[in-house]
């Protein structure tokens, strides 16, 4: 037994010699894999303040979550801000191998919404519905910024049969 004790104690010595050997060269950076997100289990409440805004080249994000449920492949929610002129981006659908629906409720601004062929422009506090087949898009055309709040839900994809 005692031989066993020092075999697992000599084993426990040795994994932590490379971590205490220096290297010899420069290490190349490789970036390490992102961990997949954590499931959403607990309710939660997120504080403005404490949500960094990210710069973009169209205005800024607010992260919130982004994450799996416990009925849903993803749920999430993110707040633009959309400079006066500017689009969120290309025209596109949401129709991928899990369905994803999104809500947007509009705080300040004015936007121009985009759905298929038809264009509708709506101030602070419309609500838009984008259905996974839809062609949409969002356009500031206001001369302030636009402040819209994103949630999305992407329903886990069909089993096959």
């Amino acid at each position: 037994m005692k031989t066993l004790a020092a075999l697992v104690t000599l084993l426990s010595f040795i994994t932590m010699l490379p971590a205490q050997t220096p290297p010899t060269s420069t290490p190349t950076a490789t970036p390490a894999a992102k961990p997949p997100a954590a499931k959403l289990t607990e309710s939660m409440v997120l504080d403005w303040k404490e949500l960094k805004p990210e710069a973009k080249p169209n205005g800024e994000r607010r992260a919130a979550f982004n994450n799996p449920t416990g009925s849903l492949a993803n749920f999430e929610c993110h707040i633009s801000t959309l400079n006066p002129g500017e689009v969120s981006g290309a025209a596109h659908t949401h129709d991928t191998a899990g369905i994803i629906e999104e809500a947007i409720l509009l705080k300040e601004g004015t936007i121009e919404v985009q759905i298929n062929e038809t264009r509708k422009t709506v101030s602070a506090g419309a609500v838009i519905y984008f259905a996974p087949k839809d062609l949409t898009a969002v356009k500031n055309v206001g001369k302030t910024p636009a402040v819209y709040f994103v949630v999305s839900a992407q329903a886990a994809p069909a089993a096959a049969k």
